[in-house]
């Protein structure tokens, strides 16, 4: 329980700085309701919220993984993974008709 309470703990602070920004700049930080633009969007780009933000995200993840059985986390890993074909050239072609 301490790892899920920490990791609460560094959302909770983090969600605090964000605010702390938000209002000592007079920013509106944007709805996931709002429409998007660019204007919209530039309180996320200040450092201090982008910093507040990597933790957050980070945070989320290990409490993600800690919090759901591991076979499932397994597998949205692997499901993140995308493997290419090596491409056959046109001899290897040519010799496989062969046979």
């Amino acid at each position: 329980m301490a790892e899920l309470k920490a990791l609460s703990a560094i959302v909770q602070s983090s969600i605090e700085q964000i605010e702390g920004v938000v209002s000592a700049n007079s920013f509106t930080f944007p709805s996931p309701d709002s429409t998007f633009s660019p204007e919209s969007e530039a309180p996320r780009l200040h450092p201090a919220i982008q910093s507040a933000g990597a933790l957050i995200t980070s945070a989320a993840a290990q409490l993600i993984t800690i919090v759901r059985p591991a076979p499932l986390t397994l597998f949205d890993i692997t499901m993140q993974v995308k493997l290419k074909a090596f491409p056959q050239s046109h001899e290897t072609l040519l010799t496989m008709r062969k046979y």
